[in-house]
């Protein structure tokens, strides 16, 4: 039998510097190098030029979102993803920009629903409604269902679809099958982001009017449910 060689990366997984005996002393001389080092995806220059090249990369969004309302749930489950999708992108994680971008788009698709209030013959849909008619309640179908019965009621119109398709595809193809390669990861990673933005933008609102942002009306009856105290629109 033939030995065979094959080549190896010692310690993937561990960030020297504090793993080290010596890292275990009062006084831990760590640089913020070091610690950039290990946040970027081994192969991908962790220089300050670099990192600032690949923001730039992101940062040509054809929708923005130039602002969000001070609402908890809305910065943790769509403003901060967002910037982490971002930041994943700096540092060379590609796939974690899909997977923020994939989870953004399934809590705006959520959202969308909870303030579109649907009606059926008048009367709200109720979560036994939900079950009735979509097989499920709505948070619990798969995001290709729900993303249909949006654009079936009017909530989404083709375009928005077409943004939360592109998301789902990308994700499902980067998460989910080993086969995939990552040729064309990048791009699919600032494709995701933009159309994450997309949608984050059209279920909030952008507007601007004499100075004031306006809001989606029905984002901010939503709001209202929280604290009246935050709306942003008269």
């Amino acid at each position: 039998m033939t030995d065979r060689l094959f080549k190896i990366w010692v310690n993937p997984l561990q960030f020297l510097e504090v793993d080290e005996p010596w890292a275990s002393a009062p006084e831990l001389h760590l640089d913020l190098e070091a610690l950039v080092r290990f946040a970027t995806t081994p192969g991908t220059p962790p220089d300050l030029q670099t990192l600032v090249e690949r923001y730039r990369e992101i940062s040509h969004e054809p929708v923005r979102l130039f602002a969000a309302p001070v609402e908890q749930r809305v910065l943790d489950k769509l403003v901060w993803p967002l910037r982490h999708a971002k930041a994943a992108y700096m540092f060379g994680n590609y796939l974690g920009t899909i997977a923020m971008g994939g989870m953004v788009a399934e809590m705006i698709a959520i959202l969308l629903f909870d303030i579109g209030e649907i009606r059926i013959n008048n009367v709200p849909l109720t979560d036994r409604g939900q079950v009735e008619i979509f097989g499920g309640a709505f948070e619990k179908l798969s995001q290709h269902r729900r993303v249909s019965i949006l654009h079936a009621y009017g909530m989404i119109d083709d375009p928005l679809r077409e943004a939360f398709e592109l998301i789902r595809e990308r994700r499902r193809r980067y998460l989910h099958f080993w086969s995939q390669d990552h040729d064309a990861l990048p791009g699919d990673a600032r494709s995701v982001f933009n159309a994450a933005v997309l949608v984050t933008v059209s279920a909030i609102g952008q507007g601007l009017q004499e100075g004031k942002l306006i809001l989606n009306p029905r984002f901010v009856k939503w709001l209202d449910r929280f604290d009246p105290d935050q709306r942003q629109e008269e």
